[in-house]
């Protein structure tokens, strides 16, 4: 079985909201330097994303190269989200099958599915507003100085 609860935050995370210092796991593994390299996978579009996103990873010190595959992820959620909802713009949410009837455009599901993909993995990156409430950038000198010196 399963963790229970909602999954635990990133320790970067912990420290930009405040957290107690006691709470704080000193002992996490922690990622190589640098910033994660955009897969060449990645169309022309999702470049664009890719080097947006890892700028505001990077802004709040949280790029990293070991999270490549979620950012690719991410970034082609982010991808599929724009072509679907460019086909539902076009087409509209209702369309008509072969036998005249009215339906919902099959697009619809895929931005929909797309979007839920982008929400999370958001969220585990700190990108969305409710995840960013509590982030304070002068707590996190402050922290990482004391916890140097102690």
């Amino acid at each position: 079985m399963g963790r229970r609860g909602p999954a635990p935050k990133p320790t970067r995370l912990r420290m930009l909201h405040g957290e107690r210092p006691y709470r704080i796991n000193d002992h996490e593994p922690q990622p190589a330097e640098g910033l994660p390299e955009p897969p060449e996978a990645l169309s022309e579009t999702g470049r664009v994303i890719w080097d947006h996103v890892v700028g505001e990873l990077a802004a709040m010190g949280l790029a990293h190269g070991a999270d490549v595959h979620q950012l690719h992820a991410y970034v082609e959620a982010v991808e599929l989200h724009a072509q679907a909802s460019l086909m539902v713009h076009r087409a509209g949410p209702l369309i008509k099958d072969r036998d005249d009837a009215v339906r919902t455009n099959p697009a619809v599901r895929v931005q929909r599915e797309a979007a839920r993909t982008m929400l999370a993995l958001a969220r585990e990156f700190g990108l969305t507003p409710s995840s960013r409430v509590h982030l304070s950038t002068e707590q996190v000198a402050e922290d990482a100085a004391t916890r140097l010196l102690s």
